[in-house]
């Protein structure tokens, strides 16, 4: 339910562990993170501010790249 509430995905699931996509404004990670807390976290990757061009995305794809 947690990961609902915030708007994230479960992207992988294993007999032991989770992986959960969640994107966000630091505010709105961190509140993620404290009540996963009692769950374990066994690694996270924070990115930061990523933007991608959605044509040069399309026009790599179409090019085979």
């Amino acid at each position: 339910r947690i990961v609902e509430i915030f708007r994230g995905k479960i992207v992988d699931v294993s007999q032991e562990t989770y992986t959960i996509e969640v994107t966000g404004d630091g505010e709105k990670i961190g509140a993620i993170l404290e009540l996963l807390k009692p769950f374990g976290i066994k690694d996270m990757a924070r990115t930061g501010k990523v933007a991608m061009s959605r044509e040069l995305f399309l026009e790599e794809l179409s090019e085979g790249g």
